[in-house]
């Protein structure tokens, strides 16, 4: 039964499927597990969205309805979703490459993938950014209102500001608009003269905002470093964190589009891309020098290794000038949410390149791989899981890596395994593991480079390993009873977005509790897209390119 040649014949990746022992046969063609876990890991992209106008950041539409606690689910969400999502999709992409060959995989990977992916560029992608668009134009309409001293701060009218600090008792307080003290609103606008003005008249320098935010980081966010210089000699503390736990040297390294919404949202001009990629380098190797005088620890270590490959990774250097308009290498929007099938299709060209160079994936040291996913992890920016990256073609190195980890894992499991793999068996020990253990560790050890790192690592890997689990416990069985449902996730997360940002902005005007709202936009959108799926997708050329021809139902 171990013959060489049914040793050949289990390792040549051109196998069929249905030949490999522990596949299911020829009558268990899928893990109809898989595909309802992969669905709900697209429908969880669903609910993510869904709730980020309702929560601060940086979302194209911001609800003035808005509840803190709601980053509590958006990071369970996030920190697991896309990471599970590779790793289910290397593992079919192995069970493809072993049933049609390379070319046959090629092929199909690029007809289900590549090419929804090119039509939604020119369909999907474009009416996203018009209710963006919309969005801004649905904000102008309804601007906050700042205070006279925050308009004072802006414009530079230093004798007004005087005036009111010789008048009001209470000058020095946030602008109840946008929560913003004065020296806030300086820092952000880099205006030295108005800080020392400030400053003399006794401003309070660690003055945090409602994110924690300090007047430092507000400096640094705009890369303001003549700000962020005078702000040290007069004893701000680069170490002071914010909510999420980030130092100014961190917290102002992210994407530009971000920090054009904030600007915008504050009324404020609009920043200059390259003098602001510059400002911001500077800002933040001015600040971790300011911190190096703290004893170096790993944690230590790790952030200014990330902070430093960071500031590289958003440089003015690698921004490009073409015809009068400027395109980052590794932070602009071309891909918007459906990024992850062009990194996706990245892969299945590298598996393949791989296999050709005799390099296929073998299961073996299978367990030392989640291992490799802590360096990646300590290199992110964003505070939970992984960074968010939209375009333009390829992914900055730690998100290639990070990833990459998770799709090698599933496509070595199956190398391994086949689809009759038992991974995540253990899953009553992972899920509570992962939720109540590595979750809470991972929100209590922020500002803890590695002890947050090896949290959000090791939740990641328990709940992407348990959910494997569960839903092989649970829907192993369904057969051809699940093929609607997991036929429709592809069309639902296709067209999601475009709907999700139309009814958060319809939503703004409703004086209605965020929890509400939110609730309104996931069921309206889910119900309108499992509909549409239904009726105007399952059996034409759409549904064909998705999922291959499916034939009606026909009574009797």
């Amino acid at each position: 039964m171990n013959s060489p040649q049914n040793k050949a014949r289990t390792t040549d990746p051109t196998i069929s499927a249905k030949a490999r022992p522990g596949d299911g046969g020829s009558g268990d063609p899928r893990r109809t597990d898989l595909d309802v876990l992969r669905v709900v890991a697209m429908l969880l992209g669903i609910v993510f969205h869904s709730f980020m106008s309702f929560m601060p950041g940086p979302w194209p539409v911001q609800d003035s309805r808005q509840n803190d606690l709601f980053f509590i689910p958006v990071a369970a969400i996030h920190m697991f979703r896309m990471p599970l999502f590779f790793l289910l999709s290397g593992f079919f992409a192995m069970f493809i490459l072993r049933k049609q060959g390379l070319r046959g995989m090629l092929r199909h990977r690029a007809r289900r993938i590549l090419l929804p992916l090119l039509l939604a560029l020119i369909t999907i992608v474009p009416v996203s950014n018009l209710l963006r668009h919309e969005a801004v134009k649905v904000e102008a309409a309804m601007p906050k209102q700042r205070g006279e001293m925050a308009d004072a701060v802006v414009a530079g009218d230093t004798a007004t500001v005087a005036r009111l600090l010789n008048a009001e008792a209470t000058a020095h307080r946030a602008d109840p608009a946008f929560g913003l003290s004065p020296l806030g609103w300086a820092s952000l606008t880099g205006n030295t003269a108005m800080i020392t003005l400030l400053l003399d008249r006794g401003a309070d320098i660690g003055a945090a905002d409602s994110a924690g935010s300090t007047p430092l980081h507000q400096a640094a966010y705009f890369g303001k470093t003549p700000a962020v210089r005078l702000l040290l000699d007069r004893g701000a503390d680069p170490s002071a964190r914010d909510k999420a736990g980030q130092t100014a040297s961190t917290s102002c390294l992210g994407s530009f589009e971000y920090k054009e919404a904030y600007a915008r949202r504050l009324q404020l001009a609009h920043p200059e891309e390259a003098a602001v990629r510059r400002g911001i380098a500077a800002s933040s190797r001015m600040l971790l020098d300011a911190e190096s005088r703290e004893p170096r620890t790993l944690s230590s270590f790790l952030t200014i290794l990330s902070t430093h490959y960071r500031t590289i990774l958003y440089s003015d250097t690698l921004l490009v000038t073409l015809g009068g308009a400027s395109v980052h290498f590794f932070d602009e929007t071309l891909f918007d949410h459906l990024w992850f099938l062009w990194v996706l299709f990245l892969f299945i060209v590298l598996l393949a390149l791989a296999v050709r160079l005799g390099f296929a994936p073998t299961g073996r040291f299978l367990w030392f791989l989640p291992l490799l996913t802590f360096f990646p992890q300590a290199m992110m920016g964003a505070v939970f899981g992984p960074d968010i990256w939209l375009g333009p073609l390829v992914p900055p190195p730690h998100l290639l890596v990070y990833y990459g980890v998770f799709f090698w894992f599933g496509a070595a499991v199956f190398a391994k395994d086949g689809l009759g793999t038992s991974l995540g068996t253990r899953w009553r020990i992972l899920l509570p593991a992962g939720l109540l253990l590595f979750f809470p560790a991972s929100i209590l050890l922020l500002g803890t480079k590695a002890g947050e790192t090896l949290a959000q690592c090791a939740y990641t890997w328990c709940l992407s390993l348990g959910m494997m689990g569960l839903f092989a416990h649970c829907f192993r069985h369904l057969g051809y009873r699940a093929r609607w449902f997991t036929d429709s996730a592809y069309w639902i997360y296709l067209a999601h977005l475009p709907l999700v940002l139309a009814l958060q902005i319809a939503v703004l005007p409703l004086a209605w509790p965020a929890s509400l709202k939110f609730l309104l936009v996931f069921t309206t959108a889910t119900a309108l897209l499992f509909a549409s799926y239904h009726w105007m997708v399952r059996y034409t050329w759409i549904g064909t390119l998705l999922n291959g021809p499916r034939k009606r139902q026909t009574s009797g």
